[in-house]
């Protein structure tokens, strides 16, 4: 174990070795993408960031960032994302692609030794227009397409005991935001309020229609050194009544409490708050961390014929981490967390950008 960590920690130096004058730094880095969870097993793949200007303003970098992995449980995933800031950041267009084969395996204790595969693609684009100082307002689009297939006894009666269906719909919602972020890849004493109402129509694909109110605030301040930094975050998902199961909102590390597979803990709404501590190591381009995050589930689930999660109570997470700067200017960071959670799972994930 610990010649891998030690391994983990110096893979950034020897892969992207670079000047340290930020005057030179490489637009460019390519790095490896490793997970363990107990949900997916080992994961290995690459991710590269790409950082640009998109116009001639004084504009924040826009970033690309495309990445592929594949699991000891024979699932992939790939993505990619692009954050394009133009006119002076009067202006955001969020995009992502992502296409996965995930074979979930867990303990259940209704359903016994579960197994079951989710085929995914999901397009999603966020339009955002600042329509005073640091507010913004705009429209968040998506289309997902989502199929399930059991892949033992336990899945198939983990998928119908849970009233889970396939499902090939699209959505359209509102999105208002306060942004004092200078830097938008490592904030410091900035503040990003996001709420946004996201709704799956029936005429738009969907069984039926639903919806959801989705309530992000982060908040980083400078920490007891001047290059620290203290983050923190509350998360809200209230999803409506006749939501499917694969529209509820779930724990994992892409919304809250790392180290939680998203898509086995799930119900109507969700409420949760996570802080991190981001210790500079002197003047070199690594960071220590740790973090706390804690979340609850409640309201259940709907379900088809009555059917309900039962996933309702408090969760939590803790762990310790390592940053290495990949690119300097903008404060990218390679991100390797050791994740516990109160459900007794143990794991690590070494990616790009920050958790939140």
């Amino acid at each position: 174990m610990y010649k891998l960590i030690f391994i983990l920690l110096f893979i950034p130096t020897i892969l992207v070795s670079q000047n340290d004058s930020t005057k030179t730094e490489k637009a460019l880095k390519v790095v490896p993408l490793i997970t363990s969870t107990p949900l997916m097993g080992w994961g290995f793949g690459v991710s590269s960031s790409y950082l640009y200007d998109a116009d001639k303003s004084t504009a924040s970098k826009s970033q690309l960032l495309i990445e592929g992995q594949y699991t000891t449980t024979k699932s992939y995933n790939a993505l990619v994302r692009n954050n394009l800031w133009l006119n002076n950041n009067a202006f955001l267009s969020s995009s992502q692609v992502v296409y996965s084969s995930i074979n979930n395996e867990f303990s259940d204790k209704t359903y016994g030794e579960v197994e079951y595969n989710i085929n995914t693609i999901i397009l999603t684009e966020l339009l955002m227009f600042r329509v005073a100082d640091r507010i913004y307002f705009g429209t968040p689009l998506s289309y997902k397409r989502l199929q399930y297939k059991p892949n033992n006894q336990g899945g198939d009666d983990f998928i119908s005991g849970n009233g889970i269906t396939n499902e090939n719909s699209a959505g359209v919602g509102l999105a208002l935001s306060y942004d004092t972020r200078k830097n938008k890849y490592f904030p410091s004493k900035a503040a990003w309020i996001t709420a946004r109402i996201n709704t799956n129509p029936s005429w738009l694909g969907a069984d039926n229609s639903y919806g959801a109110l989705i309530v992000d605030a982060r908040y980083y301040a400078q920490g007891f050194k001047d290059n620290d930094v203290w983050a923190s975050q509350f998360y809200g998902h209230y999803s409506s009544d006749k939501a499917p199961d694969n529209g509820l909102p779930t724990l994992s590390g892409k919304t809250q409490l790392r180290g939680y597979p998203a898509g086995q803990f799930k119900a109507k709404y969700q409420t949760g708050a996570q802080t991190e501590y981001r210790y500079t190591i002197n003047k070199t381009r690594f960071r220590a961390v740790a973090f706390f995050g804690v979340a609850n589930l409640s309201g259940g689930s709907y379900g088809f014929e009555g059917n309900s999660r039962d996933d309702d109570g408090w969760y939590t997470c803790e762990g310790l981490g390592l940053r290495y700067m990949l690119q300097q200017v903008t404060g990218v960071d390679l991100r390797l967390d050791f994740v516990h959670t109160s459900e007794g799972d143990i794991s690590f994930y070494l990616k790009v950008n920050q958790a939140f």
